[in-house]
């Protein structure tokens, strides 16, 4: 899991935050390491591959409030790096999927 943590987009963020135009915040950063740390918390818990997607869908649907919340700061950069970590950390612990597994529970991002 501690490789898991080193690879969060939020590390990609945090070094965005000062760019001239950004989005980001730390406290937008903060909710959103908490998210990811609880999804990995989530995922190393899970024993089936349903309790895999439950996770998946928990992390998704946090996503979508904080975007809600947040003005949109969920662009298609940032699209792509939370839902290829989602992926890769879901297929860590053993998921096996073809394509993007945020879609089906994505509103708002």
């Amino acid at each position: 899991m501690q490789s898991l943590v080193k690879q969060k987009p939020t590390i990609y963020w945090t070094e965005r935050l000062n760019e001239e135009n950004s989005v980001f915040t730390p406290g937008l950063i903060a909710k959103s390491d908490k998210l990811l740390d609880t999804y990995l918390h989530n995922l190393s818990k899970a024993k089936e591959t349903s309790e895999i997607w439950k996770a998946i869908q928990i992390v998704v649907k946090g996503f979508d409030k904080l975007n809600l919340d947040d003005d949109g700061f969920i662009d298609m950069a940032e699209r792509e790096e939370l839902a290829g970590f989602i992926k890769y950390a879901a297929e860590t612990y053993g998921l096996k999927y073809e394509g993007d597994v945020t879609e089906e529970y994505r509103t708002e991002w």
